[in-house]
């Protein structure tokens, strides 16, 4: 014979050991309690650095600011989460030496951005941030990206290629 029976709402009636009633709920009452109290998962690091890495990074970031104050925009900031993105586009160009645009619309649904650009260069390995900088500034398309009002923060990563050149990706976030 059951212990329990349905009802016609869909709840269930102890019909024969009342007492297991209080004992289930006791037990999920100290399970949720429990669950509540216990040790906390820590959330996972943010992919990237917390800063720029590199000099090199940190000046293009200042340059880019300075560019923007002097339209009127605020600043960019520094993301750990576009580095990564940055990297692996600056790693995928560098390894094959091709010089392509990230998929940033793959990236865009993982990202928690609403928008997403990239400035990408190649160059020689002594290139230097002032002319990575000023090479972007003189190309409107790479330039709109520094100055669009719609992009809150960047991260920027660069590696060396088997050519021999340099791979640079800047990705900015809005």
């Amino acid at each position: 014979m059951a212990d329990v029976q349905g009802m016609a709402d869909g709840r269930t009636s102890t019909t024969r050991h009342p007492n297991r009633l209080l004992l289930v709920v006791a037990v999920l009452t100290l399970a949720v309690a429990g669950a509540a109290c216990g040790p906390r998962v820590a959330a996972a690091p943010p992919c990237g650095p917390a800063s720029p890495p590199d000099a090199t990074a940190d000046l293009v970031l200042t340059l880019a600011n300075n560019d923007r104050a002097a339209s009127g925009l605020p600043a960019l900031a520094w993301h750990g989460q576009l580095w990564c993105l940055a990297a692996s586009s600056s790693q995928r160009m560098a390894s094959s030496a091709s010089f392509t645009h990230h998929d940033l619309a793959g990236a865009l649904r993982s990202s928690g951005y609403r928008t997403l650009g990239e400035n990408i260069l190649r160059g020689p390995s002594e290139y230097s941030g002032d002319q990575m900088h000023s090479a972007w500034m003189s190309s409107p398309t790479h330039q709109a990206n520094i100055l669009s009002g719609s992009f809150t923060s960047l991260g920027m990563a660069m590696t060396w290629g088997v050519d021999g050149q340099l791979y640079v990706s800047v990705i900015f976030g809005g």
